[in-house]
Parts: structure tokens; sequence; C-alpha cells
């Protein structure tokens, strides 16, 4: 399922919490002061569970347990690079764990079991919560009881499901008050030489990305810091899920508006037992000095509407389809503030240079 309909974070505490109903309580104030959304409690056991109902057929769970998580659940993301270096005491914080918060999001009544979206598909009906504005809701209000439990009580640290995180509570706090897509829903998972005595190549393949545009992005190892593919890769999945977004279609490029970044987007089909990727290969990068040698400069710049003919297909019906093609494409650059450009690329042979797209759509956008 593309937009899982069960969020869930996992608040653990050094500690015995006796205050779950006080957080439900400036849950409910705090939500209908920000969005106007009202909840009732169909279901609560004091101190111990509650459950809430409303709010755009919003359900939510609060449940609190009196024992330590089950260590066997972190194992996958205690092996990823990204959580030492997010929190390196992380293993004494969870050795340290007395009890435990599960908040619990989701939307409609029925579930989201296997069974249930079998029974909707024979109805012919979509599933409930079944979108992306939907999908962000979610998030949003389980990463705002989040902070609102760890306003009450210091969590050692937040296990954040749906992209496999585990965030001690200060960059936790940090990243759940970001707007989605953020760090807290992409988990990068690196790979590649980090150390030895070469020069360090990391790259990146993402883990919950998928929860947005279907794919998850991937990074080959590159000499550039992982951290500044890790921004360009967030800011390929805002150009993709913000109003008017779309996913910059295989083979063009995309970078911000001063040309300061430059980036090449490469769709890979789904390999048996995997999900599809966008591989993000980088051009430029002026921060770091990095220039690839497929980089087409600024220079080669040509006039989509009035292209030299050396650059377009000799067959009529060709270049009709091309420009077409990149009429669409300036068409859907500039509903989101953003340009389409198309470069000469030179072969170095002394063939014609074909023309191949280039948007800037992330960075400065116009007003």
């Amino acid at each position: 399922m593309q937009f899982p309909n069960e969020i869930q974070a996992a608040l653990l505490f050094d500690r015995r919490v006796d205050n779950l109903e006080a957080m439900v309580r400036d849950f409910l104030r705090i939500e209908e002061a920000r969005s106007g959304a009202r909840f009732n409690v169909p279901e609560a056991n004091p101190g111990v569970f509650y459950r809430l109902f409303g709010g755009d057929q919003m359900m939510i769970s609060f449940e609190y347990l009196d024992h330590p998580a089950n260590p066997d659940l972190f194992q996958q993301v205690l092996g990823s690079m990204i959580t030492g270096f997010m929190c390196p005491d992380i293993r004494e914080r969870l050795m340290k764990s007395r009890s435990h918060i599960l908040i619990t999001a989701s939307h409609g009544v029925l579930g989201s079991s296997p069974e249930i979206a079998q029974l909707m598909a024979q109805l012919g009906r979509p599933m409930e919560g079944a979108s992306l504005p939907q999908f962000t809701r979610r998030l949003d209000v389980c990463a705002l009881i989040s902070r609102i439990v760890c306003d009450h009580v210091p969590a050692q640290a937040v296990h954040w499901t749906q992209s496999n995180q585990l965030f001690p509570r200060e960059t936790f706090e940090q990243v759940a008050a970001m707007e989605a897509p953020s760090p807290l829903h992409i988990h990068p998972y690196l790979f590649g030489n980090a150390k030895g005595k070469d020069q360090p190549r990391v790259g990146i393949r993402t883990f919950g990305a998928r929860h947005f545009i279907g794919r998850e992005v991937l990074v080959e190892p590159s000499i550039l810091p992982w951290t500044a593919n890790f921004e360009t890769i967030l800011a390929f999945l805002r150009v993709a899920t913000i109003k008017n977004g779309y996913i910059v279609s295989d083979g063009d490029t995309f970078g911000p508006e001063d040309r300061s970044q430059l980036y090449r987007v490469l769709h890979r089909e789904a390999e048996e037992g995997d999900v599809p990727l966008c591989e993000l290969v980088p051009l430029i990068h002026r921060d770091h000095g990095f220039v690839a040698e497929g980089y087409v400069p600024p220079e080669r710049l040509i006039d989509q509407r009035m292209p030299p003919l050396e650059v377009m297909p000799e067959d009529d019906e060709a270049k009709m389809e091309l420009v077409n093609e990149w009429r669409e494409k300036r068409a859907r650059a500039e509903g989101i503030g953003g340009r389409f450009e198309v470069r000469a690329w030179d072969q170095g042979d002394g063939s014609p240079p074909p023309a191949r797209p280039s948007g800037p759509v992330f960075g400065r956008r116009k007003a």
C-alpha cells in the first residue's frame, strides 16, 4: 500500500508515566484550536488506553505499557548507520527503557488489514485514507501527539515506524515540527566506503519515499557529502508532493534557480521483490566544487520555441512529439513556480548535439 493507513510512534521512557489522560486532553484542546477538528472518546481505560474518533474520520489511540518495549523490534533500525550518527548512545537509552507509550493514527473504522483491502477491492471501493493529503494528515497528527507527550514526560527515544527510525527526543522534536516529507519520514540507509584510506564515497537508498511517490530514491556512492545528497532527495520529494507537483521525468534534470546544483533523474523499474526506484545522479554541486563529466553548462541553453534544426529529429512526426513533450514539461514546471530549460549536449565526437531537458524546479520560486 502506497499510503500506509496506520501511522504509529513508540515513545520510550526511563520511568513510570502516570499522566496519559492529561496528554489526551491537551491534544484535544490543541488540535481543535489548530484545525477545528473535534474528537469523541468512544473507549477509555483511565491511565492505560484511550481511543478517539472524529476529525475527518480519524481513529487515534493512546496506549500506555508499563514495561520496556520488545528489543527485537529495533534490530533492523539499529543496523542503520544513520541511527548511530543521530544518537551514538541509542543502545544505552534502549536499555534504560522502563515503559512506553504507543500513539496510532489511522483513517476510517474498518482498519487496513489485507482482508479488508481484499473486501474493498471486491466492492470496487478505495481503501479509506488512501490519498496523499489524508496520509500527510495522519503523519502530522501522530507527530503532534508525540510532541505533546514529550512535553509532559521527556522520552529517552522515539521509534517512528513509518520510516523505521529511532530518534533521541531532542532530534525528534526538531524533525517532527517540519512539513512532510522531512527527515522524519525518509530514512536514508547509507552504504559504500565511508571509512578507510580511499576518499569516502557514500550512497543513499531511502526507506519511506515510496509512501509519497510510489518509489524509493537512490544515489549511488559519491564523493559528495551524503548530507548534501540527502538534502537533494528531500527537495526532489517536495517537488513531487507540493500542490501541482510531479515526479521529474526519466532522463530529465532538476536543480535550484541559481544553477548551483543539478541532478539527473533516472527511473528504474522494480526488481524482483523490490519497488521501483528514482536514481538521482549528481552533475554539479558548486558548494562542494563538484562537476561531473556529463554536465551540460548553461551556455548550451537553446530556445525551445525555435530550436536549431541540427538538434531536432529529422522526422516531422518525431519533431512534433518532442516539441509537445517540451510544452507539457514546461507547463508542469511553471505550475510549481519553476522553469523548464533545454540544453544541447555535446557528444564530443563531432556529431550534432541532441537536445537534453533540464528543468530547475526547486529552491527559490517565482511569486
